[in-house]
């Protein structure tokens, strides 16, 4: 199989195949950060959830990550999850749930540039943390569109429910809702 060196070549490929192969193209993702750049905004309180495209099937989200930004531990509401690093050095951190509630770290990776990672509920939570000492910024694709999470709120030392938004949407010609 062919390398996917756009984002334009992905969205298309995505759209002309059943969703049961979306993961066979998402790595064979090989994007230039060229290609994200324009879809890219920033925020200096963490990382921005900025939406590429979303339809029914799938949805493509760019997470533009600040200094020492890092997600909840959180669960992908029964949607699998690729994570694709495009720039900049993420920490993936796993966790299983005990029958207590109480979690346990089970798995850290670092992710560099063209590193993909999966994720779903079956393999537990994760936390993704920016080790880079600036920016980076990482795509992450739905299957199927991902509208709500549970995450771990410190404060309740327990698992909440979230509704989840866009900081930036792209245009309307990129997104079917």
């Amino acid at each position: 199989m062919d390398c996917i060196e756009s984002l334009e070549a992905l969205i298309q490929k995505l759209n002309q195949s059943d969703t049961s192969n979306h993961g066979k193209l998402i790595k064979q993702i090989n994007i230039p950060i060229s290609d994200f750049e324009a879809h890219a905004s920033w925020s200096d309180k963490g990382y921005t959830r900025n939406c590429v495209y979303r339809c029914d099937q799938y949805e493509l989200i760019l997470l533009c990550w600040d200094k020492d930004a890092s997600t909840a531990i959180h669960g992908h509401d029964g949607q699998k999850c690729w994570v694709y690093q495009i720039e900049g050095q993420i920490s993936e951190i796993r966790y299983e749930k005990f029958e207590s509630g109480d979690l346990f770290e089970t798995n850290r990776v670092e992710l560099n540039p063209g590193k993909l990672t999966f994720m779903n509920n079956a393999m537990g939570y994760h936390k993704l943390t920016n080790d880079t000492d600036g920016r980076a910024m990482t795509l992450h694709a739905y299957v199927l569109p991902i509208n709500s999470c549970e995450y771990y709120c410190d404060d309740a030392q327990d698992f909440k429910s979230k509704e989840l938004d866009y900081d930036t949407v792209v245009s309307d010609s990129l997104v079917e809702q």
